[in-house]
């Protein structure tokens, strides 16, 4: 099985559980690995150093948001998501179209500014991007976007749809219904020969489901880039 493998919330704060997840996944040579950085998080010159060792060793960086954290609730939408997907993460939503869209072109500047290789993909937090139409996206500085659907290329103004297993469970019912998830789309991506994306997060591995983020760590499969879908 193709896999599309990636690494959520990279900022100074987790560094220690993304440092040892990357670890694993270097072990089970499921590289390259996307890491998507929050940049608005309290960064230091030391943080900086660890993460670029990373990218040095097979990681990818990806724009992740600013400060991954929702200040206030924004409309029903809002608070749906919240409820039953994303709780404070999903920064986008309580914001504005301008708004979205200075954030967007700030962190990608955050990464030139700390001589950092640019990120190719945005991922917003809780993949909920908010308001902004796919036109727009074509005028931002990254080529790829990630949402729960799929990855929109702005490029070639094509959007894959993409099967995705994750596995941040910390209460029985979303340990359920993402398990449920899971199994609906392995067998997707198997049926459709499309790559299935691993969405990993910091704390994964002590929660709900971390067998079962053990058990496809341990099967392995072929990583595949962002830039490979063409």
């Amino acid at each position: 099985m193709k896999l599309l493998v990636s690494i959520h919330d990279v900022m100074p704060g987790t560094l220690n559980r993304v440092e040892r997840i990357f670890e694993r996944l270097v072990a089970a040579r499921l590289l390259p690995v996307m890491l998507l950085v929050v940049p608005g998080t309290g960064w230091q010159r030391e943080d900086l150093v660890r993460l670029r060792a990373m990218l040095d060793s097979g990681a990818q960086p990806a724009g992740h948001g600013w400060r991954h954290e929702a200040r206030h609730v924004r409309g029903l939408k809002h608070r749906l998501h919240g409820a039953l997907i994303s709780r404070t993460a999903a920064e986008h939503l309580a914001l504005s179209r301008k708004r979205i869209l200075r954030l967007m072109l700030r962190n990608h500047r955050w990464f030139g500014d700390n001589g950092l290789p640019e990120p190719g993909l945005y991922v917003p937090p809780a993949w909920a991007m908010g308001p902004i139409p796919r036109t727009l996206l074509g005028r931002l500085p990254f080529d790829q976007f990630e949402t729960l659907a799929g990855v929109y290329d702005a490029r070639i103004r094509k959007f894959h749809r993409l099967p995705l297993a994750g596995f941040e469970a910390d209460t029985p019912f979303r340990a359920v219904s993402v398990r449920g998830s899971n199994l609906l789309n392995r067998g997707l991506a198997r049926t459709s020969r499309r790559p299935l994306r691993l969405g990993i997060h910091p704390d994964d591995f002590e929660l709900r489901l971390a067998d079962d983020l053990e058990a496809m760590i341990a099967a392995g499969g072929e990583c595949v880039s962002y830039t490979d879908l063409g």
